[in-house]
């Protein structure tokens, strides 16, 4: 069974929509007493297995997009800068630093996403 690049981008773009979410809002739920027992969703495993998928989705997918059918090189650019700003927050210099960056890098990486999958739905792009 072959999983199409489309499905796998829609796949990435939902995860990295999801981390930008997860890293906003971990502060936020945290700061509230009663939602204390939430600490092991700011885990740095948990963050590592979003940044891990997000690298593993690049490599399936916006890379062999870019080689095989529409050589834009501007998905690739967006995931790029989304994971300098990802490297940046981990910097761990403030937790504002921190949410920053992050979000802004899983935002990102979701448009890069959103946009190979455009590129890929483009009729240009069709092989007839």
């Amino acid at each position: 069974m072959k999983i199409k690049n489309n499905t796998i981008d829609i796949i990435a773009l939902s995860s990295s929509l999801i981390c930008a979410v997860h890293c906003a809002a971990i502060p936020l739920i945290l700061s509230f007493s009663s939602l204390s027992s939430l600490h092991f969703l700011g885990n740095k495993y948990i963050e590592g297995t979003f940044i891990s998928f997000g690298l593993f989705f690049i490599l399936i997918s916006l890379w062999p997009s870019y080689i095989k059918t529409h050589q834009n090189v501007k998905p690739l650019v967006y995931a790029i800068f989304g994971f300098l700003f990802v490297v940046l927050g981990r910097l761990n210099l403030s937790e504002l630093f921190e949410v920053i960056n992050i979000v802004i890098g899983a935002s990102l990486i979701a448009f890069a996403h959103y946009t190979n999958w455009k590129l890929l739905k483009s009729k240009k792009c069709y092989k007839h």
